[in-house]
């Protein structure tokens, strides 16, 4: 146990100092680079030195905020890597797409069943040592879950607790270290802030898969499952070190239903976080559940092993990869509703597009160009929602935000139902279908949602 300790603190910090040569090698390739003709390059001062550098650069230079940020790049990772492999283990045992998106459900339901009181709750306890205590405690029941599979007792049951037990972590991780870094950065780069954290996400997206796919094919669930212990280890002592956590509170204290209903009031009272909610509704609800059936189209209809289906479903992180990059550097904060809303429209049509597709290459292009639209709406929905909210009720409307992302597993539902009966293709053009129908309802209900920002 002592040497498994040692080998995540050298991991740990790998990981930081890795994270720290990246910037300064990216820091000299800006300075080295010719100004840019087209395009605002996001900006600012470096405190240190005096000099202009590109925001997300001076973000990444914060040792408190580089290690947030690496703590939600290996969660990140594991994320993903787990819901392909758990997806392509549950269709090689039962062989249906029902029970596939079965398993996506039951990560996903927390969010809706305790996303609100998660915000809530955020706010009475020391948020960091919540988010540490629940990677540590991950990690545990991670490594049980990889003895079983590799002893070959694991049942379905089992795994399906575990799974539910890592929703309720992402229900606890959404509101409690996205508020947590935008507040080490500071809310005027609020805009950077949420396009890297949207960037590294979509990089997971794109890794998670690419590994998950290879490990399953080489080592089996097992030793995917070994790993996620490795990794959420390794981000809770990253997290350790940095100096953050809630504020002293004087007063009395607010009960947890207290707290989600003064969310649920404030919302009710800005027209501008009505519209992000209800097209994140949309989008969960009609647009993510696709995701599920991604292992069925490869095996049922494109004919292809665990590898390649990680690689298929890497194409939609990398396009988000890259399309949220472009957002962190370039994207003008009175812009922010115009590019959620468009990156939600590409979004739906690149998975309605890549329902119809019979080839494996047309499939990766379509998948590329959705998620390249994808980290307009990632990017900014949190984005919204904080720079909307005032920080002492910023959690509980992240809490919203979370139960609102938590409506996905009964579009989960839907389009398994769909699957299992007309077939995983026409499943996903449905409800891409229904999506884009419901984008121009809510446009039409809240026309704020593509209106500039005012100055």
């Amino acid at each position: 146990m002592a040497g498994a300790v040692i080998a995540v603190k050298v991991v740990r910090d790998a990981a930081c100092n890795w994270g720290a040569q990246l910037i300064v090698f990216g820091a000299r390739r800006r300075h080295c680079r010719a100004p840019i003709s087209r395009g605002t390059l996001l900006s600012d001062s470096d405190p240190s030195t005096g000099k202009t550098r590109a925001a997300p650069l001076i973000l990444l230079a914060q040792k408190d905020f580089r290690r947030a940020w690496i703590a939600g790049a290996l969660t990140g990772i594991m994320r993903w890597l787990d819901v392909l492999a758990v997806s392509v283990y549950v269709l090689q045992i039962t062989n249906s797409a029902f029970m596939v998106a079965l398993t996506l459900f039951v990560r996903i339901i927390p969010m809706f069943l305790f996303g609100a009181a998660a915000g809530a709750f955020a706010e009475m306890v020391d948020r960091k040592k919540l988010l540490v205590g629940s990677l540590i405690f991950l990690a545990a029941i991670y490594g049980v879950l990889a003895w079983l599979a590799w002893t070959g007792t694991l049942e379905i049951w089992q795994l399906a607790v575990v799974v539910f037990c890592s929703g309720c972590f992402w229900t606890l991780e959404l509101p409690i270290r996205r508020t947590m870094i935008a507040e080490i950065a500071g809310i005027e780069r609020i805009g950077a802030t949420m396009g890297l954290e949207s960037s590294t996400n979509n990089l997971t997206r794109m890794l998670g898969p690419f590994v998950g796919g290879l490990l399953f094919e080489l080592t089996g669930l097992h030793g995917t499952l070994a790993l996620g212990t490795i990794l959420y280890l390794t981000a809770a002592f990253v997290l350790m070190p940095i100096a953050y956590g809630s504020a002293p509170r004087t007063g009395e204290r607010p009960s947890i239903l207290g707290n989600i209903i003064e969310g649920f009031q404030y919302v009710r009272t800005s027209r501008a976080i009505m519209a992000t909610l209800a097209i994140t509704i949309i989008i969960n609800l009609f647009g993510f559940s696709f995701i599920s059936m991604v292992p069925v189209i490869a095996k049922q209809e494109l004919g292809l092993s665990p590898f390649p289906t990680g690689i298929l479903m890497s194409a939609e992180g990398c396009g988000a990869f890259f399309g949220a990059l472009l957002i962190a550097f370039y994207a003008p904060p009175r812009r922010f509703r115009q590019i959620y809303l468009g990156g939600s429209c590409i979004y739906l049509g690149g998975i309605l597009m890549f329902a119809l597709s019979p080839y494996f290459g047309t499939s990766l292009a379509l998948l590329w160009v959705g998620g390249f639209g994808v980290a307009g709406f990632t990017s900014m929905q949190s984005a919204l929602i904080i720079s909307n909210s005032p920080p002492e009720i910023r959690n509980r409307v992240m809490g919203v935000l979370t139960m609102c992302i938590g409506i996905g597993p009964l579009g989960i539902l839907i389009v398994g139902s769909l699957s299992e009966q007309l077939g995983a293709p026409t499943g996903i053009l449905i409800t891409s279908s229904t999506g884009l129908i419901g984008l121009v309802c809510a446009v039409l209900i809240w026309p704020e949602s593509r209106k500039l920002r005012e100055a």
